[in-house]
């Protein structure tokens, strides 16, 4: 949603503060993750994360700067139930081997960058200018 709206040169919104934290995970270590997971004799549930909290006030920061926009989040109300901070926990995975490669800020330039050059985003944007 961060990226739409911004890419749009909107206001990405935050409910509550954003010093929300959560551990966000660029989607090639997920997928890393799995493969390591099915070429291992691990049984059981693993939490895939970074291992690492990160603000939800951080993430817009590196989403704007990434689209290279200077749009400001808006802040609403905080949403009933939601969590305030999250850690996963990765030590078993990092058991069969499981060691997360890319920050933050470059998981996120790769996901803005396939965003933002995706075709249907190009006709989504096109549709809401009216052309």
């Amino acid at each position: 949603m961060f990226i739409n709206r911004v890419s749009r040169k909107k206001a990405p919104i935050i409910f509550g503060d954003g010093e929300q934290t959560r551990d966000f995970t660029f989607v090639k270590d997920a997928v890393e993750a799995n493969i390591l997971a099915a070429e291992s004799d691990a049984m059981g549930v693993f939490n895939i994360g970074k291992g690492r909290r990160t603000t939800v006030n951080r993430l817009a920061e590196i989403i704007i700067q990434s689209v290279g926009s200077n749009v400001a989040p808006i802040y609403g109300e905080p949403r009933p139930g939601d969590v305030k901070h999250s850690l996963a926990d990765i030590s078993r995975a990092e058991a069969f081997g499981y060691n997360p490669k890319y920050s933050l800020k470059e998981g996120l330039k790769q996901t803005v960058s396939s965003f933002v050059s995706s075709p249907y985003i190009a006709a989504q944007a096109t549709q809401q200018k009216g052309l």
